[in-house]
């Protein structure tokens, strides 16, 4: 008869379990409240447009601009919080997704100073390059495994 090695393996399975079911419950809670928080944004936009149909000043046109920019951004974070239930790991696109929709948001709609108008747009460069650095790894490492898969069936 063969005894585990260690005597608390089942013990921390069942914890590692039980931790990784938890984590899935409060991911999707969080999901259900950002839907709730984008269906509420949504019904919000369609009467800033309304608003602005009616009187189009900058101010209502630039109130309807920063509500569309706040749903992709919830929306970016629901796909984050899919993207983890689904695969298992958080994605690092949607989260650089967000960063950017939300500096271009703050450039177009607040009142910025120039050296804050130089600041964000370093922001904004910064996680585009980050983005497009991490689609080229992406990339270069589903290549990596295809030829390694390749490797394997030779």
């Amino acid at each position: 008869m063969i005894r585990n090695c260690e005597p608390f393996a089942n013990i921390r399975s069942v914890i590692t379990k039980s931790c990784n079911a938890i984590t899935i419950a409060i991911y999707v809670l969080i999901t259900i409240l950002l839907v709730v928080i984008a269906l509420m944004g949504v019904a919000e936009t369609v009467t800033l447009i309304m608003t602005a149909l009616q009187n189009p000043t900058q101010q209502a046109l630039s109130n309807v601009l920063q509500a569309i920019l706040l749903i992709i951004v919830i929306a970016t974070l629901i796909d984050m919080v899919a993207s983890y239930v689904q695969a298992g790991r958080i994605l690092v696109r949607p989260i650089l997704i967000a960063g950017i929709t939300t500096m271009v948001r703050r450039l177009l709609i607040s009142d910025l100073t120039f050296v804050e108008i130089i600041g964000t747009t370093i922001v904004i460069l910064g996680l585009t390059i980050a983005m497009v650095y991490g689609s080229r790894d992406k990339m270069e490492m589903v290549e990596h495994l295809n030829d390694v898969k390749q490797s394997e069936i030779q």
